[in-house]
């Protein structure tokens, strides 16, 4: 490998990686504009509470965003990203916790989720890097009164979790009340589904 091919593959994984947390900072920021830059428009999505294109993942994601309560927050911490090349084809894997603060039921709580994001990438035709796929991995949830002390023990007791898988429970919950729709696209850590998206992003480098 000459010096400048391992150059133009160090460029190539810093754009895909700037690329893939551009994509969170706009959702956080609610910069719509610039989140849908980061895919190609017709690229699939699957996430907790979204399946469909990135053209309407971002329209989704606005008025999602419109419809929170004004105390709610959110932040995507993206981590340990690891690149695999091949041509002018690339897969980004990586952490992701989110964090959010929201007002549930008159209650402010703090909530986090802990997943794994494979971002399939194409260098395109203008020579930008752009997802092309997304798929979420999710592994745990948990949820915490914002103040301690301030949500009842009755609170508590009295949420039915039984009908979402355990690892995520509060993160399903959080969704339905939000939304008012119980999850139904979840990928799960060591789930079928997750064996399927990786064999899928290794034939996706393989075949470049």
């Amino acid at each position: 490998m000459t010096d400048l091919t391992r150059l133009q593959g160090a460029a190539d994984k810093l754009e895909i990686i700037e690329n893939s947390a551009t994509s969170f900072c706009c959702r956080d920021t609610g910069d719509w504009d610039r989140l849908a830059a980061c895919f190609d428009p017709q690229a699939p999505i699957t996430t907790s509470w979204f399946k469909g294109t990135a053209r309407e993942f971002a329209e989704q994601s606005k008025n999602m965003w419109d419809g929170h309560h004004p105390g709610d927050t959110q932040r995507h911490m993206m981590g340990s990203p690891r690149v695999t090349l091949n041509g002018n084809r690339a897969i980004c894997e990586y952490y992701l916790i989110l964090y959010q603060g929201r007002t549930i039921d008159g209650y402010e709580f703090d909530l986090a989720t802990w997943s794994v994001t494979l971002d399939f990438y194409e260098k395109q035709p203008d020579e930008v890097w752009r997802i092309v796929k997304r798929r979420m991995i999710y592994d745990k949830s948990r949820m915490d009164a914002r103040t301690p002390g301030t949500v009842p023990q009755s609170y508590w007791d009295g949420m039915d979790l039984s009908r979402y898988p355990v690892p995520v429970k509060y993160h399903c919950y959080r969704n339905e009340k939000s939304s008012g729709h119980a999850p139904a696209n979840m990928i799960l850590k060591g789930s079928v589904g997750d064996k399927e998206a990786r064999r899928d992003a290794e034939a996706w480098v393989k075949n470049a």
